[in-house]
């Protein structure tokens, strides 16, 4: 079977656990050369040893030169190519409105939104010109709500509509733009919280219940839809916002 990705060269921020990880090897299956970025440099020199098609800029994506340092890496490591850009770096915070601070609400949009805007004008050059598609991560929580999210629900709406204007903005360029929104996936996103121990469990609780297949989803269930979006199987589909979701979104 060809591979989908081939010769194709792709970014994926958060790419060093949970979704942004299952994104990068999952791409790098499909015959791509995939840089990563993230924080936790350990983190992502795991990554990379696993698989000689990944490399890694470790860095602060709310920095700006963190961004610059990675279009660098681009043009040095890849003669400037860049096909698809996957923004998932993204920080959950769970805490009700009660609890939560200016400097919450300032971590979670500046990583969430601002680094996600400052990534997309930065590498937008190199889209135009390969004619590339970019790929933002979302959640379902946008359009269905839950409990001791605002921070983080509100931080992805604006992601959704950042998705479709420039999705309208970038069409005449052949710059595809789409969302993933997930549900409830297992990753190590779910350990940090600032609830109690006890609160926790009833907050993972109450999201796998509320569930229609009882369950949370794979990080590989999500890669697998951007691996669609990224491919050439998606050619037509730009500014539309894919659920993965265990049918949270059917209610």
């Amino acid at each position: 079977m060809a591979e989908k990705l081939k010769n194709k060269v792709a970014v994926v921020t958060g790419g060093g656990s949970g979704i942004g990880r299952a994104i990068a090897e999952r791409f790098a299956q499909e015959g791509a050369k995939v840089l990563i970025v993230g924080r936790r440099e350990s983190k992502l020199q795991e990554v990379a040893a696993e698989n000689s098609s990944i490399s890694y800029v470790a860095g602060d994506l709310t920095k700006t030169e963190t961004v610059t340092r990675l279009i660098n890496a681009v043009k040095e490591r890849y003669n400037g190519q860049l096909d698809i850009l996957v923004n998932n770096a993204g920080w959950c915070p769970v805490q009700s409105i009660k609890d939560v601070t200016l400097a919450d609400y300032d971590t979670a949009f500046s990583l969430d939104v601002r680094s996600l805007v400052d990534m997309t004008i930065q590498t937008l050059p190199l889209l135009i010109q390969s004619k590339g598609n970019m790929i933002n991560l979302s959640t379902i929580g946008v359009t269905h709500r839950n409990y001791n999210l605002s921070m983080y629900i509100g931080a992805k709406s604006a992601v959704e509509n950042f998705t479709r204007c420039w999705a309208l903005d970038l069409a005449a360029d052949g710059v595809r733009v789409n969302a993933i929104a997930p549900g409830p996936i297992r990753t190590d996103i779910w350990n940090v919280t600032n609830l109690s121990e006890e609160d926790a469990k009833e907050h993972e609780k109450r999201i796998t219940g509320n569930n229609p297949m009882q369950r949370f989803g794979e990080p590989e269930e999500v890669a697998n839809a951007a691996l669609f979006l990224a491919s050439d199987e998606a050619s037509f589909i730009s500014g539309a916002v894919i659920a993965v979701d265990g049918a949270d979104g059917a209610f």
